[in-house]
């Protein structure tokens, strides 16, 4: 397995469909199944339809990723851990760009050669 071809596959297809607007991010839902889990800024998240509702919510309308680094792992079971870093814009503030860093286990789809899901994701904007 390339890890990393898969991780640097997967980030900026997250990236482009999230930084797309509500029109556009509500096709992240694929990316989720009902045991996927995600931890937004502390708030524990289960199911793909939750964490979709999470990502699409009316505080996050317009936002803009600046990814700055992608780190990959091989995980258990055919996994994937990726950890990305970078700076965002909320309301096109470019001039408050804030940094994160979010964490995804993606896994293999069942039963679908080459296709993976986010499994964990943690995201948390890094203050100070």
């Amino acid at each position: 397995m390339d890890f990393m071809s898969i991780a640097n596959s997967f980030v900026p297809h997250y990236y482009n469909t999230f930084d797309g607007g509500d029109g556009v991010r509500k096709n992240l839902l694929s990316l989720y199944r009902p045991e996927s889990m995600a931890t937004w800024e502390g708030q524990q998240l289960q199911g793909a339809s939750n964490i979709v509702a999470k990502l699409t919510g009316p505080e996050l309308a317009v936002v803009k990723h600046q990814v700055q680094s992608i780190d990959a792992q091989p995980s258990p079971g055919g996994g994937v851990l990726v950890v990305v870093t970078g700076v965002l814009a909320v309301d096109n503030a470019f001039d408050k760009a804030m940094r994160f860093s979010e964490t995804f286990n993606l896994q293999p789809i069942p039963g679908q050669a080459g296709g993976y899901f986010v499994y964990n994701q943690v995201f948390r904007l890094l203050l100070g």
